[in-house]
């Protein structure tokens, strides 16, 4: 029985995730690409970047190579999804990836998001966190 992520707290630390993680990882590797998977990689993401913690190298380099596989320029909603995933988790590799090829997309709703993406996330993707102490 696989575990459904978005039963997890809404509040985890970062070694307890790893441990999600790494399930996603051999469970979702081999499996299709889809919205069904990436929505449960979505709520990992959404936990990781609520401990203000980047991922585990290691962990980082498997989703960063599972999202580079799971790029559909043709799909919104996969789309959608990977780039939620890349700006939760800062993965910059990917993100430069998505906007060094929009000139490929066709559809102008999913260029919009990569354009949206791109304007809101492009000079933060790397340190997301540097403004936070503006926050506090």
């Amino acid at each position: 029985m696989y575990t459904d992520y978005k039963s997890l707290p809404d509040s985890m630390e970062a070694n307890e995730l790893a441990d999600y993680f790494n399930e996603f990882i051999s469970i979702y590797s081999d499996k299709p690409k889809n919205v069904e998977a990436l929505n449960q990689l979505h709520e990992l993401a959404y936990r990781q970047w609520d401990t203000y913690e980047s991922l585990d190298e290691d962990i980082a380099a498997k989703i960063e190579s599972y999202l580079m596989s799971a790029i559909d320029f043709k799909s919104y909603e996969i789309m959608d999804s990977v780039i939620s995933i890349v700006e939760n988790l800062t993965m910059k590799n990917v993100f430069e990836y998505i906007i060094n090829n929009k000139s490929s997309v066709s559809a102008s709703s999913i260029l919009n998001l990569i354009e949206e993406a791109e304007e809101e996330y492009a000079d933060s993707i790397d340190n997301p966190y540097e403004n936070l102490d503006d926050w506090l």
